[in-house]
């Protein structure tokens, strides 16, 4: 059974290298690394407008705590098909669910207290902290991560899956009172209490026989949250977009439609009904307006609203291939250049509502009329090259 876990943790880790590589490519790299500079740059500025003293610090740490610890699940790789050939192995299967937990264990520990040490920082504004206490709060948090994972495992198991919304609870009361001993005594209360809990937490839910369907299911629904975050960037197989009416879009689809061009109002039609692209476009769009709109720096917000116009280009101009495969569009006694006008008009009006939308962000709290004036320059140039050049040069390879 040690072997059936590492064949397929090296499919599993293959599997997501294969979507990592599609999702860091060149565009988003590029994007990444100046989103995490812009944050990290308006954390530390951020940091140096508190004094100590501040009351709701100390509730922030314990926030951050908590939401941390949730970080990192339960892997355990089971396939629906693994109750019927492998429930004979009920003993091997014990040793197969050990291997499942130290691979989730390491994975969990290391982002959890990888995020807690990205809050340090705002813990020494009110807080002294030492070597000492810096490794009480790095043990604590490691012992507080252990016990999510036995409450994480044990709602897989006959004895306790009917009890699953409560240990699902304990998930979040548990790093809730470790962190508030934590912050709010010392972080040695906090080391204490959360070997107490996990010393409970183990002794408490010794006996546990695997419930085959509860682990299916559960390992079903991590599966399809990783593959829904990989479908923001590329077509994943294993996600389905669904279609449902949305009568609110009529008036946008006569905005988008040119009167009396089918393509036109396929493609409107198609964009805004289509839950792949007008969401993931719609989520870039918010995700982008945030991020630029609490960035302190004018020019770095200018040069963001611009990047996010880019990335958002990039995610919607494929859609102009999406009906290729649909013999019956083949049939239309319409022109191929007829077709990328059509979409090229709707990726006009699409891109140009959103540019506006990410360079009203980029004012800020600020309203300065040469920084709007400059994005605004700035912004349709670039739209202008990316609908007029780019575009028709990505359609003719």
């Amino acid at each position: 059974m040690n072997s059936l876990f590492k064949k397929r943790r090296q499919a599993h880790l293959l599997r997501l290298m294969k979507y990592w590589r599609l999702v860091f490519n060149d565009q988003f790299t590029i994007a990444l690394f100046f989103m995490i500079g812009a944050l990290a740059y308006t954390y530390a500025q951020w940091l140096k407008t508190l004094s100590p003293g501040i009351w709701w610090i100390r509730w922030l740490l314990i926030l951050w705590f908590v939401l941390v610890m949730q970080v990192g699940r339960f892997a355990t790789l089971l396939k629906p098909a693994d109750p019927v050939f492998l429930l004979p192995q009920s003993d091997g299967i014990k040793k197969y669910l050990n291997q499942a937990f130290l691979y989730s264990l390491i994975l969990g520990e290391l982002m959890s207290l990888g995020l807690l040490i990205i809050a340090l920082p705002l813990a020494l504004i009110d807080i002294r902290l030492t070597a000492l206490t810096i490794l009480e709060l790095l043990l604590a948090g490691f012992v507080a991560k252990l016990s999510w994972m036995e409450l994480a495992k044990a709602q897989l198991s006959l004895q306790w899956s009917r009890h699953a919304e409560q240990l699902r609870l304990g998930q979040w009361i548990a790093p809730l009172l470790i962190g508030m001993l934590s912050w709010l005594i010392a972080p040695v209360w906090g080391c204490g209490s959360a070997v107490l809990i996990y010393l409970v937490i183990k002794i408490g839910l010794q006996k546990q026989d695997l419930d085959w369907r509860a682990a299916v299911d559960a390992e079903q629904k991590r599966m399809y949250d990783v593959y829904r975050f990989f479908n923001l960037f590329t077509d994943v197989p294993s996600v389905k977009g669904g279609i449902k009416r949305r009568t609110w879009a009529n008036g946008l689809i006569h905005w988008l439609t040119i009167p009396d061009h089918a393509w036109s109002y396929l493609y409107a039609r198609g964009f805004l009904r289509d839950t792949e692209t007008s969401s993931l476009v719609g989520r870039l769009t918010i995700v982008g307006m945030l991020i630029v709109f609490f960035v302190p720096l004018g020019w770095l917000r200018c040069l963001l609203a611009l990047l996010f116009i880019y990335l958002i280009a990039m995610q919607l101009m494929p859609f102009a291939q999406h009906y290729q495969n649909n013999v019956f569009t083949h049939l239309y006694p319409i022109e191929q250049t007829t077709q990328l006008t059509d979409f090229q008009a709707l990726l006009k009006k699409v891109m140009i509502s959103l540019g506006l939308l990410l360079i009203l962000a980029s004012l800020g709290t600020e309203f300065d009329w040469m920084s709007l004036l400059s994005c605004l320059i700035l912004g349709g140039l670039e739209l202008y090259w990316l609908i007029n050049f780019y575009f028709k040069k990505k359609m003719q390879k």
